[in-house]
């Protein structure tokens, strides 16, 4: 009887092994990544960082890439808690973190940063045809603007606070291109390499390319700190570019709210900087942008504290984390 009792004592242990096994599995973690719109690089870029994360760790994590309005959209979504994670300019973010400037009733202070992916250029040009040579000559122009974008949001605080405001002319990309060719504008201005707007424009209607100076990166910086960005634009980009000359820097980053897990962070890191040089190969702007260099661009382009997942991927770099990078839960 006591070797009966046993054998079924044995079975019920053996029987709620196999029965509980699953429930002790680790969970499966999803998330909505908040890109662009897809006609956007930045839409693309998401996809790419979707893929290194769901291969790298099948089961584990599963990352989806989710259409939105833009960056300053993504902000908006991250702090009514429609996203978890998304991409941003990580200027925008600063503001949204600390609640400043046209963010100061959308504070969020559960961002945190993962990377400053890549940095492109912010072109300004006016046609040629209008003798328009320097940012100072915009003031009083037309200009054509999007209205509601990241681009339109930090062109418009950089002239501004140069004391430079222009006759906006608020349209999309396309009605933007077709003023500037039928003349109704006489300036505009667009993020990124080789933009193809400015590219089109350039083969129908001669351009000037306007440099920007260290006292106009100054003065942003001064009325809205952490702001202003500089990069050079190098020769060659499109017709009648023909010399390098600063600009204003465009940086594309990617954030997540806090409360993600320090590991999820982590491997999400592990998993992008393990593919980043296949990425570089099927994609210009993350070519020309720096991504295979993107832990040393968060360093230097980031201003918002990172993730703890974040700081662990960094440190296990050998790179040391600037003060103002530390979130305040590990400070």
């Amino acid at each position: 009887m006591n070797k009966k009792r046993l054998f079924f004592s044995l079975m019920y242990i053996v029987l709620a092994g196999f029965i509980f096994i699953p429930l002790v599995q680790a969970k499966e973690t999803r998330l909505k990544w908040g890109a662009t719109s897809v006609r956007s690089s930045g839409y693309a870029h998401g996809v790419l960082f979707a893929k290194a994360v769901n291969q790298a760790y099948p089961g584990e994590i599963t990352i989806t890439v989710v259409e939105t309005g833009g960056w300053i959209e993504n902000l908006s979504r991250m702090r009514q808690g429609l996203l978890k994670l998304a991409q941003v300019n990580p200027v925008s973010a600063y503001t949204a973190y600390h609640g400043l400037f046209d963010f100061k009733d959308q504070k969020n202070p559960n961002i945190r940063m993962l990377a400053t992916t890549a940095i492109s250029t912010f072109t300004f040009v006016a046609a040629k045809d209008t003798g328009i040579t320097t940012i100072e000559g915009l003031h009083g122009k037309k200009m054509g603007m999007n209205p509601l974008t990241t681009s339109e949001r930090l062109g418009r605080m950089f002239l501004e606070a140069n004391g430079i405001m222009p006759d906006y002319k608020w349209g999309g990309t396309a009605s933007n291109l077709e003023a500037m060719k039928a003349r109704t504008v006489d300036s505009w201005s667009r993020p990124g390499f080789r933009d193809g707007a400015i590219a089109e424009l350039a083969l129908t209607r001669p351009l000037n390319f306007l440099p920007i100076t260290e006292e106009h990166l100054k003065k942003y910086n001064e009325k809205y700190p952490a702001h202003g960005k500089g990069i050079i634009s190098p020769a060659g980009q499109y017709r009648g570019h023909d010399k390098d000359y600063l600009t204003l820097a465009f940086v594309e980053g990617e954030m997540a709210d806090k409360e993600i897990p320090a590991d999820v962070i982590y491997k999400i890191l592990k998993a992008v900087y393990a593919k980043r040089m296949d990425m570089v190969k099927v994609d210009a702007s993350f070519r020309e942008g720096g991504l295979a260099d993107f832990p040393k661009l968060t360093m230097e382009y980031c201003d918002v504290p990172l993730h703890p997942g974040a700081i662990k991927f960094y440190r296990e770099l050998g790179l040391k984390i600037p003060d103002k990078l530390l979130p305040p839960e590990m400070k």
